[in-house]
């Protein structure tokens, strides 16, 4: 996610002579292959499918019923441990549909980690390669939704949406963490934990992101209506770095701030590092997301609680809603996944997720 995530000017309708032009060879898992324009590429996909269809399926009938899609799936931050997992899901659900002879060629990119502008040449570079659908992690919900609508919705190429939202366009299912629930959940536990009247506090990495929007929403509304003073929220950079420096200006600003709510487990790491160095554990710590670093300080108390949710589960229902709609079927349009509170009190219920043990897409 782009460090502070401003709303960015969009990149406006992009031409078709901009996309769709021959280019150098590039590299995806370690493989050449050539960037050109869809219809050459469609053309080109035509003869050689076709040849291979009338030599090998008039050998084998049983392979006339199956079906082969190429797919895109677009990550932001794709070296996150999150975003790993959302990849590991996806792939758990091309095996089980490559049982009934449907056959998955993924090509996943990774948006420089924090670089909304690659992603978006990401997503255009894919539309060029051909793919059949499209799964993103926006990093953006304003910026992405510009290629979205201007080249895959105007092509009629279906696109699946998987935990941040897009604030326009169109796709065939959105899969996301009930989030607002999340943020009440969030705040009823800060609640339990910190005095009647208690300030807390936002500390906002992603102003335009929706489902942070909602995150905070859900935190702040509950919040207020259990009677904490609300202060105005800080934004700050999706780091551990800016964490730990948003902490520090906060304790000599506020000192008598409370509890903080973070959006992401990564800067909740670095304000809990330096409330360490203060001698200042009694400002509660609450998040969503979790790591092996994050959980262990859940255990030990340092953090007060996680809001976790399940990017295993969201890669495998948007995969299975992409291959749904590729052959013939409805997905649903909106799938939200419940999320869950671990606290020092039940975090051995959670040492299995794929977030805690860093599992890596295989």
């Amino acid at each position: 996610m782009a460090p502070g995530f401003p709303s960015l000017v969009c990149a406006g309708r992009l031409s078709r002579e901009g996309i769709e032009k021959l280019g150098e060879p590039s590299s995806f898992g370690g493989m050449k292959t050539m960037k050109m324009n869809r219809r050459n590429f469609l053309t080109m996909s035509g003869i050689v499918g076709a040849a291979i269809a009338l030599s090998s399926f008039a050998a084998d009938p049983v392979r006339a019923q199956e079906k082969s899609f190429r797919l895109g799936y677009s990550q932001f931050w794709g070296t996150n441990t999150f975003l790993r997992t959302q990849i590991a899901g996806a792939q758990k659900a091309m095996k089980e549909w490559e049982t009934k002879g449907v056959k998955v060629d993924l090509i996943v990119t990774n948006g420089g980690d924090t670089d909304t502008t690659k992603q978006v040449a990401d997503v255009e570079d894919l539309y060029t390669q051909g793919i059949d659908g499209l799964l993103i992690f926006p990093g953006d919900s304003v910026v992405l939704a510009d290629p979205i609508k201007n080249i895959y919705n105007a092509n009629n190429i279906p696109v699946v949406v998987t935990d941040i939202g897009l604030g326009s366009g169109d796709w065939v299912s959105y899969v996301v963490t009930a989030n607002e629930q999340g943020g009440r959940m969030a705040a009823d536990y800060m609640a339990k934990n910190v005095k009647p009247g208690a300030k807390v506090i936002v500390f906002d990495h992603g102003p335009a992101v929706q489902c942070i929007i909602d995150r905070n929403r859900g935190f702040e509304e509950r919040a207020k209506e259990l009677g904490l003073e609300v202060l105005p929220r800080k934004v700050m950079k999706l780091s551990l770095e800016d964490g730990r420096r948003t902490m520090e200006d906060t304790l000599t600003e506020i000192p008598d701030i409370a509890g903080v709510f973070f959006q992401n487990h990564a800067p909740t790491i670095g304000a809990e590092a330096t409330l360490e160095a203060a001698n200042r554990l009694d400002v509660k710590l609450v998040n969503f997301d979790t790591d092996p670093t994050a959980y262990r300080l859940v255990k030990e108390g340092k953090i007060l609680g996680t809001i976790v949710q399940n990017p295993f589960e969201m890669g495998y229902v948007g995969m299975n809603s992409m291959l749904t709609k590729l052959t013939g079927g409805t997905p649903e349009k909106l799938v939200q996944l419940e999320p869950r509170l671990m606290t020092k009190d039940n975090v051995a219920e959670f040492a299995d997720e794929p977030q805690v043990l860093d599992a890596k897409a295989k």
